[in-house]
């Protein structure tokens, strides 16, 4: 949309709804509506050592080929590649021609496979896309669910499907949009570069004065920052003041500890205040990921719940809307 028909269009929203009762903020947002294919996604809450995390994790609706039923996958930025987990997935294989017809050989492990350009449907949105199929993943659907309107978890979305375009995701209003180019309202947003590392995403923080590269990860909701314990407290108490522990690593028994932050923290202009440091217990993390990646740490959704972060993967640029 040019330029003059976007001032065309503010102009007749302001005129349509009444000078002084609808504010430029207002008539952005209609037109961010307009112009984009908003992707819904909802917050799934889980109970972690005791304590129920209501925005535990990012799930997006998801329909797959011909299969007439609804299911889940969660929007996880921090792993490589786009999956389907065997185990949930296998009584619907023998209902669908079209999707076993695609699962082939996968030339990265013997025990694992890959369906090859699956329709897979998010909103109103078709996407056509290459998944990971690994068979011992997930969790087995009783017999008398299998055919219930209650979505059901099948896998994890990842960067790959985002390659060379641009991913707009409004915590705000619970939604996503994938794009070709940068619509023309967010332009005028300040950018960040950041890092690009088989899709995983280096954002720059400053943390107690020195910056300082942190993986994005939408697929961990509960930490505002993550890190090696050595790490954690050169920026906050030895006081542990929170611990989760659970199946948080792909299945794996971990155990986290919180420590409350006294060192200034900040991205892109926003101070992280009253925020909490978490370092698994046995250091998994930090041999597994924070060491071969060559970073501090990582990020979540919660430092953006209020906030639409757009992730320009074309240019490598990270933008947030505060309005």
């Amino acid at each position: 949309m040019k330029k003059c028909n976007v001032k065309m269009f503010l102009i007749v929203l302001f005129l349509i709804f009444g000078g002084s009762s609808f504010s430029s903020a207002q008539a952005v947002s209609c037109l961010r509506e307009s112009s984009l294919k908003w992707i819904p996604f909802f917050w799934e809450g889980d109970s972690i050592s005791g304590k129920y995390i209501e925005k535990a994790y990012l799930y997006v609706p998801v329909k797959i080929e011909d299969l007439p039923y609804d299911f889940s996958m969660q929007l996880d930025l921090g792993t490589s590649n786009t999956q389907f987990y065997g185990i949930p997935l296998k009584p619907y294989l023998s209902e669908s021609t079209s999707l076993a017809n695609k699962l082939g050989d996968y030339q990265g492990t013997a025990k694992d496979a890959l369906f090859t350009n699956v329709n897979l449907k998010m909103g109103n949105v078709d996407f056509q896309c290459d998944i990971l199929h690994f068979q011992k993943r997930g969790e087995e659907i009783p017999k008398d669910s299998l055919h219930s309107k209650t979505p059901k978890h099948i896998g994890t979305i990842a960067p790959d499907i985002f390659k060379d375009k641009i991913l707009i995701i409004d915590y705000r209003l619970c939604r996503f949009s994938v794009l070709d180019s940068l619509p023309a309202e967010y332009k005028d947003l300040p950018a960040k570069t950041f890092e690009l590392d088989e899709g995983i995403v280096k954002i720059p923080f400053r943390i107690n004065g020195t910056e300082q590269k942190l993986m994005f990860d939408t697929g961990s909701s509960p930490f505002p920052l993550a890190t090696s314990k050595e790490r954690a407290l050169e920026i906050a108490g030895p006081t542990i003041i929170d611990s989760l522990s659970g199946p948080l690593w792909w299945g794996q028994e971990i155990t986290f500890y919180g420590l409350e932050v006294n060192k200034h923290i900040e991205f892109d202009g926003v101070v992280l205040e009253n925020t909490k440091v978490y370092y698994d217990r046995d250091g998994l993390w930090e041999e597994g990921v924070f060491k071969p990646l060559g970073i501090w740490g990582l990020t979540g959704n919660a430092c953006f719940f209020d906030h639409v972060v757009i992730l320009d993967y074309k240019n490598k640029l990270f933008r947030i809307d505060r309005n």
